[in-house]
């Protein structure tokens, strides 16, 4: 059974490494996911507000939560999220957010972040079910232990790589739940056009808010990175013919940018800014 109250970080961390988190950030230790038959890791980033008001906050869920936070743990370079969020908090409180960043799962990452089997590199096939823990494990527990906004218009998904491709087909499958989708470094090269499909044929919400960005240098192979540029330009327009405004869908192509967290904690900023303006679709 879990324990119902998250610890503290620095009660999970008691090593001698440098650490580099900032504000209100506690930890799960070990969140089941039933879908998966596994637990995880689960980070809580509270906004600078929360203990001192009854306000209830947007949520952010965020892939590869060991990025976000902390670069002890990251794979070499960290998002920044909980500096860059505090101190946009003092610029502007509204844009203060609740974040939950979801550990990915080491070597299943790559299973449990696509919905497809790619049989040449044999990976794949666990999304479902990892967009179903999200959905319906992970985020009715949160809106009901915290002040969160719960509707899907107050309700970020975001990710990069295979996290924001993910992100895109949880949102697609929950449209209910998940408004709005950062996708960072959002790449399709091995799924042979099923997320295309999936748009295609999928009821999508007017409202809906997407965020989608490649980088220049994603790779040293210049001829994957026009085809991964080629791909999130059809994203994009397949998310318009299939009923999605085109102000409501924002497609960067990131100069100089690369595939790996010091690009993306770059961009974050911004597409915060963004995320949070308001749908037009929402009454």
């Amino acid at each position: 059974m879990m324990n119902n109250s998250p610890v503290p970080w620095r009660e999970v961390f008691t090593d001698e490494a440098a650490h580099t988190i900032t504000g209100d950030v506690k930890i799960y230790d070990s969140f089941p996911i039933p879908q998966l038959q596994t637990e995880r890791r689960v980070w809580i980033y509270l906004p600078k507000s929360y203990n001192e008001n009854n306000r209830s906050y947007p949520v952010y869920y965020m892939q590869d939560g060991q990025n976000m936070f902390d670069k002890a743990t990251s794979c070499g370079c960290e998002w920044g999220v909980d500096e860059t969020l505090e101190q946009m908090a003092l610029e502007d409180p509204a844009l203060e957010v609740i974040v939950v960043a979801i550990d990915h799962g080491g070597d299943d990452r790559n299973h449990e972040y696509n919905f497809t089997i790619n049989a040449e590199y044999q990976f794949g096939g666990k999304g479902e079910a990892y967009a179903d823990f999200l959905a319906q494990t992970l985020k009715p527990y949160i809106d009901s232990h915290y002040r969160t906004l719960p509707e899907a218009e107050h309700t970020i998904i975001a990710g990069s790589s295979f996290g924001a491709y993910v992100s895109l087909y949880t949102a697609i499958r929950y449209p209910d739940q998940f408004g709005r989708v950062g996708g960072f470094s959002f790449v399709m090269w091995h799924d042979c056009g099923e997320i295309i499909q999936l748009i295609q044929e999928s009821s999508l919400s007017p409202a809906l808010r997407v965020y989608l960005s490649i980088g220049e240098l994603e790779t040293d192979n210049p001829d994957f990175n026009r085809a991964a540029c080629e791909h999130v330009a059809l994203t994009h327009q397949t998310l318009i013919a299939s009923g999605v405004p085109e102000k409501q869908i924002r497609f960067d192509v990131i100069p100089g940018g690369t595939h790996n967290e010091s690009t993306w904690s770059a961009q974050f900023p911004e597409v915060h800014r963004w995320l949070m303006q308001p749908s037009e679709g929402y009454t």
